[in-house]
């Protein structure tokens, strides 16, 4: 009952919510589970995250994003990504991007790893309400080799100025999920 309850408003709110292109001024707070399957260790966490970004003119954004996850049987995972966009239209509906950011991954005990990052990726409204993203990243880590990750995710806007939604990202080794609350500010 309350399911369908929520999914009745959401729907009822997105009927609503105003069309626009894609925003690049925006603060998201997130709640997240991260998946750590590497040689040795398999260990689950889950965490809050906050991440922003602002457009600098018309083709041009600044990001981060800071990401925490605890987990059993103890131990903390920090990461923080922040970095520079471009951003065209390819259509009047949807954004191809390609970024370049600084990775920072601390697990504390002076393990960790850091590295720079290279993607492309595609932003898209489908509706007036529903936006979809999608990218490939490269990563080169300091001590360990390259990787790639894949972010995929969904943006369901309730007004011009808030929207919720999900996003997953996929690497070697890491996969994280987000349930993610996002104000548009400009």
């Amino acid at each position: 009952m309350l399911r369908s309850t929520l999914i009745i408003l959401l729907v009822a709110f997105s009927a609503s919510a105003n069309a626009q292109g894609s925003n690049y001024s925006y603060v998201q707070g997130s709640y997240g589970r991260v998946d750590l399957d590497g040689s040795g260790f398999d260990v689950d966490g889950e965490g809050l995250g906050i991440s922003a970004s602002f457009a600098l003119d018309t083709n041009f954004h600044v990001y981060g994003e800071y990401q925490n996850a605890g987990f059993d049987p103890g131990g903390d995972l920090d990461m923080m990504e922040l970095g520079i966009g471009y951003h065209t239209n390819v259509s009047p509906r949807m954004d191809l991007y390609a970024n370049l950011g600084y990775l920072d991954f601390d697990a504390g005990g002076g393990a960790g790893d850091d590295g720079f990052s290279v993607g492309l990726g595609v932003r898209g409204a489908v509706s007036d309400a529903v936006e979809l993203f999608g990218g490939l990243d490269y990563i080169d880590f300091d001590r360990s080799d390259g990787e790639t990750r894949a972010n995929a995710g969904f943006m369901l806007s309730l007004t011009r100025e808030l929207a919720l939604g999900l996003k997953a990202s996929f690497w070697d080794d890491v996969n994280i999920f987000q349930m993610n609350a996002r104000w548009y500010f400009e």
